[in-house]
């Protein structure tokens, strides 16, 4: 494909070298990736800008310098200086592509909790309703049969063109995706349009790139009011004060107009009528009520079916249908997954690392105790230090024992980080601080007594250990699964 056909006149403030005829075999943002050929965004991040690396890209082959300052005359390549570099380089990434978009159906499901699973249970449900899907989230990238390791939650422009190229190859129709908060802040999925936007709830987190709540509820807002489509519809839980704000300021401000919008959590419900051991629910519909029995853990997952029930709803699915799907549906990985027991205890993996999702996931495990419930856990360096401890509070109240330890402390002194945590436990229950999280697993489960639950909390899903720019090959269900090993080979 041709410079020329890849980027409109009316973009272009300023040029140097610009050949219109000059073809392009890829695009960048990132000069580690470039290769012979290549267009070369120098846009700025968050820390530093692009343009430090064009020598960098142009000793690799890049053809073309894209930015936002005027050209450099002593760069001997093309150079396009244009006024938005992250809207040109969306626009240039879809059409590099093909425009798959504009055969896919787009979901996007933003909020602190719950994202996940819901965004991965709504992959599931269509799968078993007999569509193939792709799935973008913290999960993983999936797209049919192929499975690839998420570095983001959210992927950039210029990394998901590709992913939904591929999509449209392979006969998909739907493509449900995580929007994050620094995703919608960035614009970094710009000038993608959701067909579908479901919103979860919103509770502290990300307090750290954010600032306050007001900054983060409205990057999330930005989902129905700068990502939808003009007909395209919104599934919005008014289990938060946020979804009922953004419900009404949605309505109050016109962006959406009722018939577009599905409530959960008052229009649909889901409520838990057992656990045997999976919940067994009742679901109110726009239409009836169904009872319905999963293979789903987790009472919190309640309200995730809820607005899982809304989004299916939204993409004109029958409720008949939608209640058969759920039947088959399984937590998602590290999701409250249960990874092993030992000495007539359960030990269970969490990715919970915000207050309400550990109260969540506490709270879901209190019916499962005979014994004791313990927590295991730790903050992220960093990050938000203002959660750190709320969540030792949290873990208090709850739990019957509590183990500190590390979770990501990345450029961060562990032991600081635990000080922190300390600060939120009452007094009223014993604690014990590892900070080496693997000697800390082996601690709890080797603790365990009949009737115990043990939760690990925090990295779920996650396979590393990040500390000191370094990420360390670490997984807490793998970890469960050697020490399970260990212990049963020493009591043979």
């Amino acid at each position: 494909m041709t410079l020329g056909e890849l980027i409109r006149e009316e973009e272009i403030l300023d040029r140097f070298n610009y050949d219109e005829k000059l073809e392009i075999t890829g695009i960048t943002d990132d000069s580690r990736k470039v290769e012979p050929g290549f267009i070369f965004f120098a846009r700025r991040g968050t820390k530093e800008s692009g343009e430090r690396y064009i020598p960098e890209a142009l000793n690799k082959g890049a053809v073309c310098i894209i930015r936002e300052s005027p050209p450099d005359s002593s760069v001997n390549c093309t150079q396009i200086q244009v006024k938005n570099i992250k809207e040109v380089m969306g626009k240039i990434a879809l059409k590099f592509y093909g425009n798959p978009e504009r055969d896919l159906v787009l979901i996007g499901i933003t909020g602190t909790n719950g994202k996940s699973s819901t965004s991965f249970f709504l992959k599931e449900l269509l799968e078993n309703l007999g569509f193939k899907s792709a799935y973008f989230g913290t999960l993983f990238y999936e797209v049919g049969d192929k499975r690839y390791s998420s570095k983001e939650t959210t992927p950039s422009i210029i990394e998901l063109a590709p992913l939904l190229k591929e999509a449209k190859e392979r006969a998909i129709k739907y493509v449900v995706m995580e929007v994050s908060s620094h995703a919608l802040d960035q614009d970094r999925v710009f000038p993608l349009m959701y067909d579908l936007a479901g919103f979860t709830n919103l509770s502290r987190d990300h307090l750290d790139y954010h600032r306050d709540m007001e900054s983060y509820y409205q990057a999330k807002k930005k989902l129905f009011t700068n990502y939808l489509k003009l007909d395209g519809k919104a599934v919005i839980s008014l289990e938060s004060v946020y979804g009922q704000r953004l419900y009404q300021e949605l309505l109050n401000e016109r962006f959406l107009e009722p018939e577009r919008m599905i409530r959960v959590n008052e229009g649909i419900k889901a409520e838990i009528l057992g656990r045997s051991p999976g919940l067994k629910l009742r679901i109110r519909g726009l239409k009836g009520e169904y009872e319905v029995e999963t293979g789903l853990f987790g009472d919190y997952q309640a309200l995730n079916v809820a607005t899982l029930f809304g989004l299916a709803l939204g993409l004109g699915f029958d409720e008949g249908e939608i209640i058969s799907a759920l039947k088959k549906l399984k937590n998602p990985p590290g999701r409250l997954e249960l990874c092993g027991i030992y000495n007539g205890a359960f030990i269970f993996v969490d990715y919970a690392h915000t207050p309400q999702a550990l109260e969540s996931a506490l709270k879901s495990l209190l019916p499962l105790k005979k014994g004791r419930l313990i927590a295991l856990f730790g903050c992220g360096g960093n990050r938000d230090p203002g959660k750190r401890p709320l969540m030792g509070k949290v873990a208090s109240s709850i739990s019957d024992l509590v183990v500190l330890t590390s979770d990501n402390p990345r450029f961060e002194d562990p032991e600081k980080i635990i000080e922190d945590i300390k600060l939120g436990l009452n007094g009223s229950k014993p604690f014990y601080i590892i900070p080496d999280r693997r000697e800390a697993i082996a601690f709890a489960i080797e603790e365990l007594k009949p009737g115990d639950v043990l939760l690990i909390a925090g990295k779920g899903h996650e396979d590393y250990q990040e500390i000191m720019g370094k990420r360390y090959p670490f997984s807490d269900r793998e970890e469960v699964k050697k020490i399970l090993r260990r212990l049963s080979e020493n009591a043979c």
